[in-house]
């Protein structure tokens, strides 16, 4: 029999390393010295992702909207200074001069004397009018229900910001792990090449030597086919994998991602589920939206209430006005108001704006509720999902182990001819099919803590 001992040496060897592939990490290829771990990495990118997202500039960009909207609330309650000015060249108005000039020349031809003028030249309007204006509100019910609008929509927008931060930090850090998992399945893949390799050679030995038929050949170059299949798609999805995380932290296509040992991949939080239902209660952003939006209803309400209250303003001005510009004490005007307004019949829209105010505050409400039953669901879940993953660890330990205990067997006895090519590529396939597969669970594993932790907002965002 044709020695194949010394050839499948080398395989054992190859072997050996295809059952660590997965354990150890790529090398980073950002911080080659002083390796991170998979957490401190996360935080990281996590960190870089919340300043330069372009989805979550959008959303700072709509606070400092609302931002502006309080400051204009504000504004509503000081009073207002501006200038009119006014100059007119006037065809065909009345000129009280011409019903005044002969008047006043017959009073003078009467008593002797050029007592009154008779070039009197006035026109209604005047032909300039210029003066300062000021209005200061005194009362006004609905600026307080417009400020307190405003402030909700602060909240709500500042909510929702938070919001999309939380959403994006568990989506930089599964677009990474997903990155990973590629990345680890390409290697494993890729350290079963030289494998099938030896086994092509081994076979082709084997026929030279009339120890096997033409059959087996062929099924060793088909296996390898087949891997290369499977390789080439694997780096398809990596490719795709690092488009993706890319994007989420606004960079190019192709720069390069760090990696880490898979053993410092993600460590869960011991605390009970009541414990995390909670946290989750307490600070999740959707309630803080959905108490937003009850507030806001509030603040409509007190407008809508305020139609029924009197408006009391002080209006004044001062200024010039005549035929042309004389600024002097005979020309000023001068004005001082002081204006209420109420409004006491308007066909009912006062009230179906105030009907429509309850319903909105109602509405909000049953929108809390239904946020916080969506919340104890998405926990629960997520909860028992990590529970689950858990479990299977174990599990996919051992089946790797198994597998490559039996694919040790298989090797020997096929290379002392006691097995056919059959039993060694279906023992191959088991072995690299249980180091996929262990690689799978720890990332998926990892994966659902991260959405445990958006489920229960573990995570501490920044302002």
């Amino acid at each position: 029999m044709y020695n194949t001992l010394p050839v499948f040496q080398k395989q054992r060897w190859l072997l050996t390393v295809l059952a660590v592939a997965h354990t150890v990490g790529a090398a980073n290829l950002m911080n080659a010295q002083q390796p991170l771990t998979a957490r401190q990495l996360l935080d990281r990118y996590v960190a870089e992702a919340l300043t330069a997202n372009l989805a979550l500039a959008q959303q700072s960009a709509a606070l400092e909207r609302a931002n502006a909207g309080v400051r204009e609330a504000n504004g509503r309650f000081l009073p207002t200074v501006g200038l009119n000015a006014r100059y007119s060249e006037f065809n065909g108005v009345v000129n009280i001069g011409d019903f005044i000039n002969p008047a006043y020349a017959a009073l003078n031809q009467l008593t002797g004397e050029s007592r009154f003028p008779t070039n009197v030249n006035a026109t209604l309007p005047f032909r300039q009018e210029t003066r300062f204006e000021l209005t200061q509100p005194l009362f006004n019910d609905a600026l307080f229900g417009a400020r307190a609008a405003a402030r909700a929509q602060r909240d709500l927008a500042g909510a929702t910001r938070k919001g999309a931060m939380r959403q994006l930090a568990a989506d930089i850090q599964q677009a990474w792990l997903g990155y990973a998992s590629t990345v680890r399945a390409v290697e494993t893949l890729e350290a079963t090449v030289p494998l099938l390799d030896e086994n092509v050679r081994v076979s082709e030995r084997l026929i030279g030597a009339g120890q096997a038929t033409p059959d087996v050949l062929l099924r060793a170059r088909a296996e390898r086919s087949e891997l290369q299949q499977q390789i080439q798609e694997a780096k398809r999805q990596r490719s795709a994998a690092q488009r993706g995380f890319n994007v989420l932290r606004n960079r190019d296509e192709d720069t390069p991602i760090a990696l880490a040992d898979d053993s410092t991949l993600m460590h869960v939080d011991t605390l009970s589920r009541a414990a995390l239902l909670a946290h989750a209660l307490t600070h999740r952003e959707e309630l803080a939206q959905a108490g937003s939006g009850i507030t806001l209803a509030r603040a409509q309400q007190r407008m809508a209430t305020a139609a029924y209250l009197p408006s009391v303003a002080l209006a004044a001005s001062y200024g010039v006005q005549g035929d042309r510009y004389r600024f002097n004490t005979r020309n000023d005007v001068g004005l001082a108001s002081l204006v209420m307004s109420w409004n006491a019949f308007n066909g009912g829209q006062d009230a179906a704006r105030r009907e429509q105010a309850n319903a909105t505050r109602t509405e909000a409400e049953y929108r809390r509720r239904e946020a916080e039953r969506a919340i104890a669901l998405q926990l629960g879940n997520a909860y028992d999902a990590v529970q689950s993953a858990r479990s299977t660890l174990t599990t996919a330990s051992d089946r790797l182990a198994s597998a490559e205990r039996a694919f040790s067997l298989v090797q020997r006895r096929f290379a002392e001819g006691l097995a056919t090519p059959v039993e060694f590529l279906s023992a191959r396939t088991a072995f690299t099919s249980a180091a996929i597969n262990q690689v799978i669970t720890r990332f998926t594993f990892a994966t659902r803590v991260v959405e445990l932790e958006r489920a229960a907002a573990l995570r501490s965002l920044p302002n």
